[in-house]
């Protein structure tokens, strides 16, 4: 997994206590309220059972890299890695003039989806989300429980 350097592990902080992110929440930097419109973290899922009937899950999380944030006039962007490492990222872009959001997902030099829509941040990020998984994407796997009938 990818480590912060000290100062994205400050920014990362508030009120002295670690904050752990769930998608939809956005960043708050006080310093910095440009990047108040991108989020904590991009998370992505996916499940299927095995052929023994085995259930794994499998999880991507997205973090940013805050020296990518760029800003041009309206328009500003942040590349965001996937934690597990790999040629896997995230270029999420917001157009103030027309409130709209835009994301593409790229792994292993691909893209592998597309996403833009209006200022409605949940929405926005739902779809974002909804492809989980894709092919070879860098991901952390894990055995679900058994069901409980």
């Amino acid at each position: 997994m990818r480590q912060f350097n000290e100062e994205e592990k400050v920014m990362l902080k508030r009120d002295g206590k670690t904050r752990f992110g769930f998608v939809p929440q956005r960043l708050e930097i006080a310093w910095k309220p440009e990047w108040n419109r991108y989020p904590f973290n991009v998370l992505f899922m996916g499940w299927k059972v095995n052929g023994d009937g085995i259930k794994t899950s499998g999880s991507a999380i997205y973090e940013p890299e805050f020296s990518t944030y760029k800003k041009t006039g309206h328009l500003s962007c942040m590349r965001y890695r996937n934690a597990f490492g790999g040629d896997c990222y995230l270029m999420i872009a917001f157009d103030e003039e027309n409130k709209k959001y835009c994301a593409e997902k790229f792994v292993n030099g691909d893209c592998v989806s597309m996403t833009d829509g209006a200022d409605d941040w949940d929405l926005f990020f739902i779809h974002l989300t909804l492809s989980g998984l894709a092919n070879g994407e860098r991901c952390k796997f894990e055995r679900m429980p058994p069901s409980i009938v």
